[in-house]
């Protein structure tokens, strides 16, 4: 069993299959599923096909285990919720990096103003 999974910044935090299990049963619910026990039956697969591909006390990332589950879903039948959760993970993948240019616009911002700062004079005839 999994402790622990590699977030994308590159922190490790507890592994949480409570969250794949939410993940898939969103992606379901997207496309009209409501039976929240296949989406625990499909965790399980999850797990399992992590064990298989090596990952047994090695440390996976949070994109290792979206792979994983994709193909799960595809190889259970259920392409209408893969289709759900890969548009789901592109989605988010948009608004990160979104976020990540927005984050250095601040940062140029930051230091431009750090530097016209720094060349006003702090005397009180400035």
């Amino acid at each position: 069993m999994f402790t622990e999974i590699r977030k994308r910044d590159g922190r490790i935090v507890p592994f949480n299959e409570e969250k794949i299990t939410d993940a898939i049963f969103k992606a379901a619910q997207a496309v009209g599923g409501e039976n929240r026990k296949i989406a625990e039956s499909l965790t399980k697969q999850v797990i399992k096909e992590l064990e298989k591909q090596g990952y047994n006390g090695v440390i996976p990332t949070v994109e290792e285990v979206q792979d994983i589950v994709e193909k799960v879903l595809i190889e259970n039948g259920h392409a209408r919720t893969a289709k759900a959760y890969i548009l789901y993970r592109d989605k988010r993948s948009r608004i990160r990096e979104g976020k990540s240019d927005l984050m250095d616009t601040v940062k140029e911002i930051l230091i431009e103003t750090s530097r016209e700062n720094a060349n006003v004079s702090n005397s009180p005839s400035a």
